[in-house]
């Protein structure tokens, strides 16, 4: 891997098609046939809607429906679960299926309505895909899932390639700021694009919802494991993709879309109403004036709070800390160093205590959350604003373009909404 990787990654082939392009299937959200390459995901053509089978079981190794067998449980939360979906000869089909728990309690408390919406948003969000189906930013949604009488009960999703974000900002050693960086302007370019296209807003936008997808084809596997400083390894970028995934609490404001021709596309996919008592309205009534840069900013500055970095890396530490800064009014202490075990001895007590990883984080996690809450700097942020901030701040901190490409990255960047 060369020396500038972030270079590396705005360079490579990101949009570029498998030379072998055949005439493909009918994308049926946008209406247009789609260019096969080695990027189209599985969930790319999926129907509107399929209904279970009639004995239907959710559980391992039944059939769903349209030839998809239940695999793997990957996660069970206290709303629903999501299983892996293979088909009937066993192989990977590609995508993965979601559904509430329980009907009768998600009807009750308002999860039910929520996950239809979330499928409701996800076939709105693929009007943004490319030639050859490949959804930049999001996590595409396949099919609407019917129940064996009829009504909602899941939805397909298309499967990623790759781990949570949040599991590599667990590790207390891992500071590669090049990966956070790229992270971050993927998302507001995504979220920029979303919000012209069909007045997105995303509502629970923390890296909690971030997931990496790998593109095997651009991917060449490179990570840099650590060294003798004893920080967390360096990711390879090529071919990294980061998606936003959960839009349980997103809402489509088509009024403030600039795209005519795909707003008038999304307004065929049906919102229900959130219920009249519902904890949704609530959440959204707490976080009525804080915007999704200003959540997404929040939860990175909390995960990174008391992090040693690199000192080679204190100009684009910087400039990340200004933007946590400029959006959340938090201003997060770190340190910079040859290794990590240095970087630690020049903390006082009390910042040993509350950095990341220690014991009492979450009196300081709940500290900047409220700080940013009660006082935060520019809670409206849009994500075109960050974009522009970003660059702005790039040039005055001394950055090159090939340190850190914002015109490569930062797609959008002067289209202020």
């Amino acid at each position: 891997m060369s020396g500038n990787r972030v270079h590396d990654f705005a360079s490579s082939p990101r949009s570029v098609l498998h030379e072998d392009i055949e005439k493909g299937p009918k994308d049926v959200v946008t209406g247009r046939r789609i260019k096969k390459s080695y990027r189209t995901p599985k969930t790319a053509t999926d129907p509107e809607e399929i209904q279970v089978t009639g004995d239907f079981v959710d559980e391992t190794g039944h059939e769903l429906a349209n030839g998809w067998v239940l695999g793997k449980k990957l996660g069970q939360g206290m709303q629903g679960s999501i299983y892996l979906l293979k088909d009937k000869e066993g192989n990977d089909a590609g995508r993965v299926f979601k559904e509430v728990n329980n009907k009768k309690a998600g009807k009750a408390t308002g999860n039910l309505v929520g996950l239809e919406r979330e499928w409701a948003i996800g076939r709105k969000l693929n009007l943004l895909d490319e030639d050859d189906g490949f959804l930049e930013g999001f996590m595409q949604t396949g099919s609407k899932v019917l129940d064996k009488d009829g009504s909602f009960m899941g939805m397909v999703l298309e499967k990623l390639n790759g781990g949570d974000v949040l599991k590599r900002l667990e590790d207390t050693k891992f500071n590669d700021v090049d990966y956070i960086l790229a992270m971050v302007m993927q998302v507001l370019r995504a979220l920029n694009r979303a919000h012209h296209a069909i007045g997105f807003r995303h509502g629970d936008m923390r890296i909690h919802n971030v997931m990496e997808h790998f593109v095997t084809m651009e991917s060449n596997k490179g990570d840099e494991p650590a060294g003798p400083d004893n920080f967390g390894e360096r990711v390879d970028l090529r071919g990294l993709h980061f998606k936003i995934i959960d839009y349980g609490h997103a809402v489509a404001e088509h009024e403030k879309a600039t795209d005519h021709d795909k707003r008038h596309k999304a307004q065929r996919f049906h919102m229900p109403k959130i219920p009249t008592f519902s904890l949704e309205k609530v959440y959204r009534w707490v976080f009525r004036e804080k915007g999704d840069v200003w959540r997404f900013m929040r939860s990175i500055g909390q995960a990174c709070e008391g992090r040693v970095w690199r000192k080679q890396d204190a100009l684009k530490v910087k400039l990340l800390l200004r933007l946590i800064s400029k959006t959340t009014g938090y201003h997060h202490s770190v340190q910079f160093a040859d290794s990590k075990e240095s970087g630690e001895q020049k903390k006082s007590l009390i910042e040993k205590l509350l950095s990341v990883g220690s014991r009492l984080f979450f009196f300081k996690w709940l500290n900047i959350m409220l700080r940013a809450y009660i006082f935060p700097g520019h809670p409206t942020m849009s994500a075109a604003e960050a974009l522009q901030y970003m660059q702005e701040q790039r040039d005055k901190i001394g950055l090159s373009e090939r340190e850190f490409p914002c015109g490569t990255l930062a797609w959008g960047a002067n289209q202020i909404g």
